[in-house]
């Protein structure tokens, strides 16, 4: 089964089409990445809490069904901030007071969590990655290479490629997985559920990242 395209789908930038049934991957394992891809990304300014929160709980629960991945309580912390007083809020101004607004709570750029820096080698080591496999980082997004989201959005990619047959793009994906995000993945969950104590919204990212850790066992 095919996820729903909701608002927040409409947000990634890449899509991962269907897989036939030579190639042992789950197709809906790339939909996931770019799921989750688009919810660490900004979100848009016309989004309150509720619709973002509603529109990706939805998601989780199909992309969640279609590859057999618990999102149980990821669609909880959802709905339960959708059904809040942050409901009518705009859902940017939240994510800006946890991720953007000096002094920020929790960083999307994991050079921080690889090496306690931004611009360090580890970033150098990611753009190479996409260089080496020919992707490119969208022109409006204006940020490092090791943002959260564009680094899922590679693997959704990849994905992508693997299931139009491209040979060696799921090994491309394990390494990347296995190199940068399956080192960052831990903290970076530690550091929303630590800011969740002051920022509501960061139990969200939190239990985001849990799906995460769950998506790369099944992408290992």
């Amino acid at each position: 089964m095919r996820c729903t395209p909701s608002a927040l789908r409409g947000c990634a930038s890449v899509r991962v089409a269907e897989a036939s049934g030579a190639h042992a991957l789950a197709p809906g394992l790339g939909d996931l990445f770019a799921l989750l891809a688009a919810a660490f990304a900004t979100p848009p300014a016309t989004l309150t809490a509720r619709a973002w929160c509603e529109s990706l709980a939805e998601d989780l629960g199909d992309v969640g069904a279609e590859i057999e991945l618990e999102t149980a309580s990821a669609r909880s912390e959802l709905r339960r901030v959708a059904c809040g007083a942050l409901g009518a809020e705009p859902w940017l101004v939240e994510y800006s007071r946890l991720f953007l607004v000096p002094p920020v709570h929790v960083t999307l750029n994991t050079g921080m969590y690889l090496e306690g820096g931004l611009a360090g080698v580890s970033a150098q080591m990611i753009a190479q990655c996409y260089a080496t496999a020919g992707f490119a980082q969208r022109e409006d997004f204006r940020d490092l290479p090791d943002h959260v989201a564009i680094q899922l959005e590679f693997l959704a990619a990849l994905l992508e490629r693997h299931a139009g047959g491209d040979g060696d793009a799921l090994a491309m994906a394990r390494e990347f997985s296995d190199g940068f995000v399956a080192h960052w993945v831990g903290p970076l969950q530690s550091a929303c559920a630590k800011a969740g104590e002051d920022r509501p919204a960061a139990a969200v990212y939190a239990e985001l990242a849990a799906v995460l850790r769950g998506a790369l066992d099944r992408l290992r």
